[in-house]
């Protein structure tokens, strides 16, 4: 199947929405289980959102920024519309500084990432400088999460990037178990949830 011609991706990704072909990411089910976005407001971008920007990346589909207003606050997704049919978000938030000005136009500038890279490996967008709330891994089936992690991030996919200082750091701490605390976590079992 045919992606949709450049002046056609609204009315295409609407249309996805609507039949509820699309599609969410890793990236995307992360910022859902952290509160910080919601499927109402990701469908209100994907209906009705204006197309502020269209990422093209080497070898990859276009993806479109879409920017909405959900309840009154604007709500950003970036959709990647795919070959087979199915619409791809990869990315869906609440635009807010530093990134953000507005709703429709980024920061001059923004915080600046170290001297290593400026453009994420996967999509291509820009990285920028922050602390990381949380990093989660598992390891033998355990949860563990590091928190206030200095680290890059991509703007457009979401995907962290930390330099070698502190990947050797985080390695130390790991392997000492060098824990300053612990908290319950909750968990949802889908297959048995009402």
């Amino acid at each position: 199947m045919p992606l949709p011609a450049p002046g056609r991706a609204t009315t295409w990704i609407a249309e996805r929405a609507e039949a509820s072909h699309y599609v969410l990411s890793e990236h995307v089910i992360r910022s859902l289980m952290a509160g910080r976005i919601a499927v109402p407001q990701i469908e209100t971008a994907l209906r009705s959102g204006r197309i502020i920007e269209e990422h093209r990346h080497g070898g990859r589909d276009p993806a479109y920024l879409l920017c909405a207003v959900h309840d009154g606050k604007p709500v950003h997704a970036v959709a990647a519309p795919r070959t087979d049919g199915w619409l791809a978000v990869i990315h869906a938030y609440v635009p807010a500084p530093p990134f953000w000005r507005t709703a429709l136009h980024r920061s001059p500038g923004g915080p600046a990432m170290s001297d290593s890279i400026t453009s994420c490996y996967f999509c291509g967008g820009a990285i920028k400088q922050v602390t990381v709330g949380n990093f989660d891994y598992r390891l033998e089936g355990r949860l563990y999460v590091i928190k206030k992690v200095p680290a890059g991030l991509c703007e457009q996919c979401g995907e962290k990037y930390v330099d070698a200082e502190v990947g050797r750091r985080l390695n130390a701490l790991i392997a000492e178990q060098a824990f300053t605390g612990s908290e319950a976590v909750g968990v949802i079992d889908y297959a048995v949830a009402p």
